[in-house]
């Protein structure tokens, strides 16, 4: 297979169209035809001439009857002179011959100019008898020769406006059609290669891997396909814009086809997906040698116009045929497969299939069909975890989380399904029913108590998030302030003017927003000072060893501060001995969850605990 092309609007050259052929014909016949007619206009005028001096020998002949036996005799009478006098005088002839039977010259009267005579006639002279002498005569033909050209002049005329029109609707046909025979071409070019890198398209592509495993299938070879994915691409658009993200991309490609053999195939699947077929494969360590290859292509820096230089990760996912599969559709889909396995690493990685991997796809498949099930026939359920105030250890709320009780698999765990559900865009109809569910129960609890709901980056961009939360407080009537939604800050990396768009309006509600999972992700103040939040979660993974390492007690201390100094309240999350909730007392933290004060329980516990906390506070009161 020959290596891809940048498109650069080359196209194949059409052959030479009819029409332009035809155009050649009819300038050529104009040509001839305008030619010939100054040879018409000299055989016209011979022909004349000729016509002419045979009436005048008749003439003579018939006027002068002893004529013909004087040639014979050789002198010529008196009445012959003055016939040859009468004709010499009615034309314009410049020398007139007589001559006799012998050849002799009897009458030679006037000599010819050069210039002007530009026909010699000669005419046997005959009787009755047979021949008797020769009339010759030297012809002025310029005044004729001028009527003629008129005359042909306005022919040729005719001939060269009927070519020239002829000509110019046959090159103007001949241009159409090399324009569409282009514009043809270049549409087909287009359909088969991409049009930003010059790669070939998923079509082509399929093609290819075809033709490539029809061979490998008679010579015995192996065929190896590559999957790359590039790890945050997106932040290049968003960051240096569209353009320099194709920059990046066109780059991407040449390096790509750099780095395999001519016979192999590269092509762009998607936005920033990639393929290759590595078509003559002898054993499969030189496809693991290709994607290292690939990858360490792609790692290399990118420089931009405006002089910065960005660095891009690859994830690749290998197949090799026969082995893991047969077919294009079969290793594509393997090689996908592999693909997945190696985003979901934290470090941009290469994986190669394995049966285990199409046994987890098989049961991802089969979660996600049963997820679907379970969200339409309400299957779902939600606890509510009880968050209290450190310092009195008050019940101050409850976040309410997500649970799956499956019929056959039993209790699935969050982690196993909500990624699922985001990956599939579940996450969005699971995510308004959580709200939906959460605001409906809050609003029978016997006493006012806040319930916070966790909200997926997915709800945000798929629209409609702000009518979702103030539909779901309208219909069950709960009041805003009693509704926490929780973000992480995954959400702040994209679209940042939107995003603070969307928690405006939420806060516009009376919703407050909290920052979930503070500080393992890409924490900035200027998320912190920019975005309307009104609490800050520290991340149980600070808490977890709280008191075994002092380093986790400088960086909760700096949290707390924080969140003062900012306005917000702060709650520490994952607590579950009494050590944790001292030294979390001990640096100012506002709020706790966790197992020290109470699991994720049914929303009946969840409504129990909140009637016996109401009874204590009065009894107090009381």
């Amino acid at each position: 297979m020959a290596r891809n092309a940048r498109p650069a609007s080359i196209v194949p050259s059409p052959p030479p169209p009819l029409a332009a052929l035809l155009a050649l014909l009819a300038l050529l016949v104009t040509a001839l035809a305008l030619l010939a007619s100054s040879a018409i206009t000299d055989r016209l005028l011979r022909a004349d001439a000729q016509a002419r001096v045979e009436g005048w020998g008749a003439d003579l002949l018939r006027r002068s009857p002893e004529l013909a036996a004087m040639l014979r005799g050789g002198s010529v009478s008196e009445s012959g002179l003055v016939t040859l006098e009468a004709i010499r005088a009615g034309g314009d002839i410049l020398q007139l011959r007589l001559l006799g039977a012998d050849g002799r010259v009897l009458v030679s009267d006037g000599a010819p100019d050069l210039a002007n005579a530009v026909v010699t006639t000669r005419v046997a002279l005959r009787d009755a008898t047979g021949r008797a002498g020769t009339l010759e005569v030297v012809l002025d033909q310029a005044p004729r020769r001028a009527l003629f050209r008129d005359a042909v002049r306005l022919a040729e005329g005719s001939i060269a406006m009927f070519g020239g029109a002829a000509f110019a609707l046959l090159v103007w046909l001949a241009l159409r059609r090399q324009r569409e025979s282009s514009a043809e071409a270049q549409a087909q070019f287009l359909r088969r290669h991409d049009a930003t890198t010059g790669l070939a398209t998923h079509a082509e592509f399929r093609e290819r891997l075809d033709a490539a495993l029809a061979m490998a299938r008679e010579q015995g070879w192996q065929v190896g396909v590559q999957v790359i994915d590039l790890r945050r691409f997106r932040e290049v658009n968003e960051t240096h814009g569209h353009a320099a993200g194709d920059i990046v991309l066109s780059l991407i490609a040449t390096r790509l086809r750099g780095a395999v053999r001519r016979e192999d195939a590269v092509a762009r699947l998607a936005g920033d997906r990639f393929a290759v077929v590595q078509s003559v494969l002898h054993e499969p360590a030189a496809a693991a040698r290709l994607a290292d290859r690939l990858a360490d292509t792609i790692a290399n820096p990118f420089a931009l116009p405006d002089g910065l230089s960005i660095t891009i990760a690859a994830d690749i996912g290998l197949a090799i045929a026969p082995h893991d599969g047969e077919d294009a559709e079969t290793l594509l889909d393997r090689a996908e497969k592999a693909l997945a396995t190696a985003r979901a690493e934290p470090d941009a990685t290469i994986r190669s299939f394995e049966p285990a991997i199409d046994a987890e796809a098989r049961r991802q498949r089969e979660l996600e069909r049963d997820l679907r099930a379970a969200i339409a026939d309400g299957a779902l359920t939600l606890h509510y975890q009880p968050q209290y105030r450190l310092r009195d250890h008050a019940l101050v709320g409850f976040e309410a989380l997500l649970r799956w009780h499956h019929p056959e698999r039993g209790m699935i765990p969050p982690g196993d399904f909500i990624p699922l559900a985001e990956r599939s865009g579940l996450i969005i109809p699971l995510g308004a029913w959580v709200l939906r569910a959460a605001c409906a129960e809050a609003a029978r609890w016997p006493a006012p108590v806040r319930v916070a709901v966790n909200l997926s980056p997915a709800q945000f961009r798929h629209g409609g998030l702000v009518g979702t939360i103030a539909d779901a407080l309208a219909t069950h009537g709960l009041p805003g302030h009693l509704l926490e939604l929780e973000v992480t800050e995954s959400l702040l990396q994209r679209d940042a003017a939107e995003t603070e768009r969307l928690l405006r309006a939420i806060r516009g509600l009376g919703v407050s927003i909290a920052m979930d999972d503070f500080g393992t992700g890409w924490s900035s103040l200027a998320h912190l000072w920019r975005f309307p939040f009104s609490k800050l979660k520290i991340d149980r993974a600070f808490i977890r060893d709280l008191g075994h390492d002092p380093r986790l007690s400088a960086i909760v201390a700096t949290i707390v501060g924080l969140g003062r100094i900012l306005g917000m309240t702060v709650v520490a999350e994952g607590v579950e001995t009494d050590e944790q909730a001292r030294l979390l007392a001990q640096e100012g933290c506002d709020q706790v969850q966790g197992w020290l004060y109470g699991r994720a329980m049914p929303a009946e516990e969840a409504r129990a605990l909140i009637a016996a906390q109401s009874d204590a506070n009065q009894r107090k009161v009381a």
